[in-house]
């Protein structure tokens, strides 16, 4: 995008702001900044940290200057209508995993873009390969002090990766990840796991290398490739079956028990699905440091567990009487099951689970987050009329629409009941079944 289609436009400007003493207005556009062209919100920022700020912009196409003065530190007050002022950056990459690759068509148009966007990455903890990364951008990270990044890695022997994300310039990260270290930027990172394509000693030498970036490594998620029904003419993948799930586990076990004598981290996290897979435990909340990957699900299990045993302990007000169903996907099933069944042992109180199978991606999809409306209708078709459904509202956008654009009213009119978007966990079922509190749309996960 060229410097002309930079969206730059200011939408609101706090009253008594530096930018407002300074007059500037809402609908002039940042051109530059202390001489240097503005790329986004954070390009502002870094060059407003100072006491003397020189703001070009233009005005219904003129050109003017404003001169900023504040305290080094302060805010401008600006709040612009785009933050990326030259769009998000996508992908260029062809991963045989790519999850959107397997999205069916007919879907609204943000389902499939594909960020690769290191100001998300920094700013959101969005994902990243790196290997769509310029010079000039890596230069900006480093210089700029992006920290920390989160970085999907998935392979570091370099012809593996390139081959994994059908690129040759993936090969160079780890000369990326080094280069970010030398920088003191830190990395989160990611590895998909694909069996029979980067697991077994292919994954050893992952961890083992990233590991070998500790403490620019801060923390090393693996999770399980997810797969779709919608793969036709792409790459032969296979799910991780349970034995699979226990080697994972057994391996990032041993990497953890390693890496908590040398570094003083248990540094590497497998995802909840390897032990939901595996009928394993899921481990202590001790176990996930202060759950570093929680936005990439990994402790979730954990938290509602121990927030269903904090309920258990607690002798508050009970709930109002009513009957309620549970909707979740295949993978919660059974720790819905035990919720419910405490639940049930309140006086007037009947709650019971329902187990949406996933037709709409493939039932190899079996998280709630992923759940289609069409498929929730379906479920939901003996639903009593004096039962209130609860929906994760995880599985909603800001809009309350589900992947497949069906609406929560939608859900309500196929089914003729009563149904709210609930967070998913203990507590906040507990909190909306005692004081009909629920969260709003807008409060999700929105996509």
């Amino acid at each position: 995008m060229s410097m002309n289609e930079i969206n730059s436009t200011i939408r609101y400007i706090a009253e008594g702001s530096p930018a407002d003493e300074a007059g500037l207005l809402p609908g002039d556009s940042i051109v530059s900044i202390n001489g240097k062209p503005v790329r986004d919100i954070l390009d502002c920022r870094f060059e407003s940290v100072r006491e003397e700020v020189i703001i070009e912009f233009l005005r219904a196409g003129r050109s003017f200057t404003s001169t900023v003065t504040k305290d080094t530190y302060d805010d401008l007050g600006i709040e612009f209508e785009e933050e990326l002022f030259d769009g998000v950056h996508t992908c260029r990459n062809s991963c045989i995993f790519c999850f959107l690759h397997q999205m069916p068509k007919g879907l609204r148009s943000t389902l499939y873009i594909r960020d690769d966007d290191y100001r998300l990455s920094f700013t959101q903890g969005n994902y990243i390969t790196l290997s769509n990364l310029s010079n000039e951008e890596m230069n900006r990270i480093c210089s700029q002090k992006m920290t920390p990044l989160y970085v999907s890695v998935h392979a570091t022997d370099p012809e593996l990766r390139a081959t994994m994300l059908r690129q040759p310039k993936a090969a160079r990260i780890m000369d990326q990840l080094n280069r970010l270290a030398e920088s003191r930027i830190s990395f989160h990172t990611q590895i998909v796991l694909c069996p029979g394509v980067n697991d077994g000693d292919r994954l050893e030498r992952t961890i083992d290398d990233l590991a070998g970036l500790y403490p620019a490594t801060e923390s090393i998620a693996v999770v399980p490739v997810g797969l779709t029904k919608h793969r036709e003419n792409l790459y032969p993948l296979r799910p991780a079956d349970a034995e699979l799930c226990c080697e994972v586990i057994d391996l990032c076990l041993r990497k953890q028990r390693e890496f908590k004598a040398r570094f003083g981290t248990r540094l590497i996290f497998p995802s909840d699905e390897f032990y939901l897979r595996a009928g394993e435990p899921i481990p202590s909340a001790a176990a996930y440091e202060g759950y570093p990957q929680l936005e990439d699900g990994i402790g979730v299990s954990r938290i509602f567990l121990d927030e269903l045993a904090r309920l258990r302990r607690r002798n508050g007000r009970a709930p109002k009487s009513g009957k309620y169903v549970l909707v979740t996907g295949a993978l919660a099933r059974p720790m819905l099951d035990e919720f419910a069944a405490w639940l049930s042992t309140h006086p007037g109180v009947d709650a019971r689970v329902r187990e949406v199978v996933n037709d709409f991606l493939g039932e190899t999809v079996t998280v709630a987050g992923l759940m289609a409306g069409v498929d929730v209708i379906r479920a939901l078709a003996d639903v009593r009329q004096d039962e209130e459904v609860l929906i994760p509202s995880v599985a909603l956008n800001d809009d309350c629409r589900f992947l497949d654009d069906i609406s929560l009213d939608d859900v309500r009119s196929a089914t003729g009941a009563k149904v709210t978007a609930v967070e998913a966990s203990p507590i906040a079922v507990w909190e909306y079944i005692t004081r009909r509190e629920s969260v709003s749309c807008a409060a999700s996960a929105g996509r």
